[in-house]
Order: C-alpha cells, then structure tokens, then sequence
C-alpha cells in the first residue's frame, strides 16, 4: 500500500502542482508525502465547489490519481485561505462562536461565469 501512495504522489508531482483540491478525504500517509513534496492539500472540497474552482481557474477535474496523463492544471496569481470568527448571539444571551477558513484564488484568467 505504502508503494501505491508513494507512485500516486510521484504522478502528483510530476505535475508541479502548488495546491491540490480533493472532494473527500486523503490517506495520512499521501498527506505527508504531499506536503514533503510543498504541495497543499484542501480536502472535503463539494463537487460544486471543485467545479467553480475549475472553471475560473482553467483546471481539469481529475476522477482518480489512475486517471492523470496529461491534466491541465488551473492557474491563480495568489491562493490564499483567511479564518474567519463569527459571533452568533442566541435568544438566552449567550454568545456562540463560528470559525470558517476561506479559500481565495486571486488573479485568475478572465473566464466566462467566473465571478
């Protein structure tokens, strides 16, 4: 199993990606070999999200590792994620806090239906 994950990164890599976006989750083990390679990983990225993402940035949607032979990587100028707090405040007084990290892709080609 370890020699799969290690092929799979290396067929990554050979690509020279600098961020990677996965709809569901990614082994411990292709995530250190990921980021010993500088390569950031997002996982849990929803299909409609991945297919925004795509689009404004030019990228090809890959199924499987198996599937990549000639992909066509997305290009931004800048990616950059930004925390945000929210303070929800509840009828009994109480103040709640909300964390959500932001994905930013900044400078990319003018594509149509990109906003």
């Amino acid at each position: 199993e370890m020699d799969h994950i290690k092929m799979a990164v290396s067929k990554i890599e050979a690509h020279h990606p600098n961020v990677l976006l996965v709809e569901k989750s990614v082994s411990s083990y292709a995530q250190e070999y990921l980021l010993a390679k500088e390569i950031s990983l997002v996982l849990n990225v929803k299909r409609p999200l991945l297919d925004r993402i795509a689009r404004c940035t030019g990228a090809q949607i890959v199924p499987s590792v198996d599937k990549i032979f000639s992909p066509r990587l997305g290009q931004c100028e800048v990616f950059r994620l930004e925390r945000v707090v929210e303070e929800c405040r509840s009828n009994d007084s109480t103040n709640k806090k909300s964390v959500k990290t932001l994905m930013f892709f900044e400078g990319c080609p003018r594509r149509l239906g990109c906003t």
